[in-house]
């Protein structure tokens, strides 16, 4: 009996095993593309940066000296969101700007990640796979399991203590 119950079990198990497995093959086949879109998109000469899976590129630096963003910064951003897939930048599902602070949460993993470090003035592309975005949600017009790409303008920095 208690074999049976063990077998069934298992076999309960197993597709949320093979799931997880699926998602994360597919985040790493995510990473894979934004790599080569990177690469064919910008070559080697912009500034990358990396943290975790997420990457800034720059496109447009801050003046040298300007402040940099830090966790706990309170920004004002101008940004434009899109779902990416391995053709690059696909559907636009926000346009905007305001007042966010890094750090506290209320922002996607991939914004937290990508903001910190870029300076006032800059202007950054910063992609990530669906594991520092929404995750297996579907939010709004991005479906479940989907890298992203913000384009980001860094308009003012205020320090919080």
């Amino acid at each position: 009996m208690k074999l049976r119950s063990l077998l069934l079990l298992a076999l309960a198990v197993l597709p949320v095993l093979a799931c997880e497995s699926e998602v994360r093959e597919a985040n790493i086949n995510q990473d894979k593309y934004i790599d080569n879109y990177i690469t064919a998109t910008f070559g080697d000469t912009v500034t990358v940066f990396r943290n975790g899976g997420t990457t800034r590129v720059v496109l447009e630096e801050g003046p040298a000296g300007a402040p940099v963003i830090e966790r706990g910064d309170s920004v004002y951003l101008y940004y434009a969101g899109y779902t990416f897939s391995q053709r690059g930048p696909e559907i636009q599902f926000v346009l905007d700007s305001g007042m966010v602070r890094v750090g506290s949460g209320t922002l996607i993993k991939g914004l937290e990640n990508g903001l910190p470090g870029a300076r006032l003035g800059e202007e950054a592309v910063i992609l990530f796979s669906a594991d520092d975005g929404y995750g297996n949600q579907a939010v709004g017009l991005v479906p479940a399991n989907t890298a992203l790409l913000f384009n980001v303008g860094v308009a003012m920095i205020k320090k919080n203590p």
